[in-house]
């Protein structure tokens, strides 16, 4: 088989008989390795939009709880210092173990 001058310089037609440089599979591959390339941004961006809206919920909770907490908090001192049933020491105990679980 005789082969093409024009290829053995480098040189291919395409399917709309232009001129290229590169072989018709790797221009081929290149298309659709842009393609993927594209597809993959895609879902990156996606992933982004899913991990920033997971971060908002996550610290929309922990805000949430820190309101408990500082609740919990409040109810806890209202409750030791202000039980007269409960001596003085005991409510000094328990206010220290319950600050050391802080």
């Amino acid at each position: 088989m005789a082969k093409d001058p024009l290829a053995e310089a480098g040189f291919y037609f395409d399917d709309l008989n232009k001129l290229r440089v590169l072989e018709p599979d790797v221009s081929q591959k290149t298309s659709e390795l842009k393609e993927e390339c594209k597809d993959f941004v895609d879902k990156i961006g996606q992933f982004g939009k899913i991990a920033r809206g997971v971060i908002e919920l996550v610290d929309e909770l922990a805000k949430e709880v820190d309101t408990e907490k500082m609740e919990v908090s409040s109810t806890m001192d209202e409750l030791l210092f202000n039980s007269p049933q409960m001596p003085f020491r005991i409510r000094i105990r328990i206010r220290i173990s319950f600050i050391a679980r802080r």
